[in-house]
């Protein structure tokens, strides 16, 4: 609060555009300066307490958000031969990128990687709208260019809001390394051979789901040997600016995802959020980033044993059952902390 004696309108135009929330001019009532103090600071409480409301939903909403993501990749990997590694950064308390890893059978492991338009609450919100979307897709629909589209319909439907989402989906084959990807507008991923060169897995970019119902996918298929590597990323990997606004871009991406063949799944993500950080130098994330790295296990492509058992309804069944399944998971060496809560 100002206490001036310039009493002009020029001056408590001033003094109001430099930040103040009041202004009294000389001479004055020190009654009446106590009075506009307290009305301030009562302003103020009230403005605090909003703000941390907002920013106490924010951080549930937050939770809610990477609580829809899979955290936990051993069963997949287990069950499928590939090891994973993930990470996303939202820019701010809640984003709109996402990534999911859905078993859609004993021979079909479908994933997929996606960023909607803009940020904050609208763009998580669409977010958790086009991933619950996915997951119900990815168990019924088998190709990934008709994930895509029931997706797009489903999204431009009802779209008010005008909002759309890039989106990559791959259904991975274990028994035969077979890799078939659709990708709607999003970043071209990364394919690291093992012992070879990095390129990029697909050629064309597509088209955007949440414009217009109807639209068509185009399909890739690759053959991933064991050792492969595919990198699924957002543009806030690619379009990361440093400080003096130079742009990571997808050269360099490229090269750096290279010195990365033959690591672990979990390394090459962790690297290669690594080398971003290190490029943009402190300055402030522009973009989310998310990361999803599959890489194909050694030995893993054969289809990955089962064990059938018939369990009769009847109570000491139960414990037949656990057993058995004790048993088997140990015997494919699961950790036996997931063997506990499997």
């Amino acid at each position: 609060m100002f206490l001036s004696s310039l009493e002009e309108v020029q001056n408590k135009t001033r003094g109001f555009e430099a930040g103040a929330n009041d202004y009294l001019t000389k001479p004055f009532d020190m009654l009446e300066v106590k009075a506009r103090v307290r009305s301030l600071l009562k302003a103020k409480a009230y403005s605090d307490a909003v703000k941390e409301q907002i920013a106490s939903e924010l951080r549930v909403a937050r939770e809610i958000q990477m609580g829809m993501l899979p955290h936990d990749f051993a069963p997949f990997e287990q069950a499928y031969g590939v090891s994973f590694g993930a990470v996303l950064e939202p820019a701010r308390e809640v984003g709109g990128d996402l990534y999911g890893v859905c078993a859609a059978g004993p021979e079909r492991l479908v994933v997929f990687l996606g960023d909607v338009s803009g940020k904050g609450i609208p763009a998580s919100m669409f977010m958790v709208r086009a991933i619950s979307l996915a997951r119900l897709l990815a168990r019924d629909v088998a190709e990934p260019e008709r994930i895509l589209a029931r997706l797009n319909d489903e999204l431009a439907t009802d779209n008010p809001s005008g909002m759309f989402v890039t989106f990559l989906c791959a259904v991975f084959e274990p028994k035969s390394g077979r890799l078939v990807m659709a990708n709607g507008g999003h970043c071209k991923p990364v394919l690291l051979p093992a012992g070879g060169a990095p390129q990029w897995a697909v050629k064309n970019l597509g088209t955007a789901l949440g414009f217009e119902p109807g639209l068509e996918f185009e399909r890739t298929e690759l053959i991933l040997k064991p050792g492969d590597t595919l990198v699924l990323y957002s543009d806030g990997v690619s379009e990361a600016f440093n400080p003096q606004e130079e742009c990571y871009g997808n050269d360099r991406l490229l090269v750096d995802a290279g010195a990365l063949v033959g690591q672990a799944a979990p390394d090459v993500t962790a690297r290669l959020l690594q080398k971003v950080r290190a490029f943009v130098n402190g300055a402030p994330q522009s973009d989310d980033i998310a990361i999803l790295t599959l890489k194909v296990q050694p030995g893993k492509t054969e289809s990955a044993a089962r064990q059938t058992l018939e369990l009769h309804a009847m109570p000491e069944e139960v414990m037949r059952g656990v057993e058995v399944l004790q048993n088997f998971s140990a015997a494919q060496g699961v950790p036996e902390k997931i063997i506990f809560g499997l």
